[in-house]
């Protein structure tokens, strides 16, 4: 099987309003096929979240969609390959280093993590000077069954840390009633692939 070379085929960029490089984000299937889709929409208000100073190391997360057990429909010691996009409008304050989050279970690995289960990405390191931006990301993921059919932990959150380790954050995301020209409505669509059975790719 292939399926850390497909994981690593998956190409994850940044589509920004700002003045970033403005690319939409691919994923390469390569040897996998598409087995389910789930789509979540955040919430019809705004969300925040931040933190004080002296804001702690692990910064300020919560969730961004109501986390979701997915399952693996494959047998017991298979795996499955997550791919979760996340797609936000996003307002931050000065100084405010914005991230995306995944958090999965014990039987979870986020490729080049420092921490198996857990991924991040940073959208913003200074902060928007609170204008409204997009920011998208797409996490991969393997998880591995140890049961048949296996339900797995897929939390996407969004929070920040202070700029040089000192001071305060704070970020919010828009509401459905919000987002108008501003930028895209929170959206979270989680995709899983397994490996093709009786056909070893390129």
């Amino acid at each position: 099987m292939n399926v850390i070379g497909n994981i690593a085929a998956a190409t994850i960029l940044l589509f920004s309003s700002l003045a970033l490089a403005q690319t939409n984000p691919t994923f390469t299937v390569g040897n996998l096929k598409l087995e389910d889709t789930t789509f979540q929409v955040g919430q019809y208000t705004e969300l925040s979240v931040g933190c004080d100073y002296p804001c702690p190391d692990a910064g300020a997360f919560r969730p961004l969609v109501t986390p979701l057990e997915v399952t693996c429909p494959a047998r017991t010691g298979e795996t499955c390959t997550f791919a979760v996009h996340v797609d936000a409008a996003i307002r931050a304050d000065n100084g405010s280093e914005g991230a995306f989050k995944y958090v999965g279970d014990a039987q979870t690995t986020v490729p080049y993590s420092t921490v198996p289960h857990v991924g991040f990405y940073m959208w913003t390191l200074g902060g928007t000077n609170e204008e409204v931006v997009s920011a998208s990301y797409t996490f991969v993921a393997l998880v591995n069954n140890t049961k048949d059919n296996q339900k797995h932990h897929v939390e996407i959150d969004f929070g920040c840390f202070s700029n040089g380790g000192e001071g305060s954050c704070f970020l919010q995301a828009l509401g459905l009633f919000e987002q108008g020209p501003l930028g895209s409505p929170v959206t979270v669509t989680i995709q899983v692939f397994r490996e093709r059975k009786g056909n070893t790719g390129t």
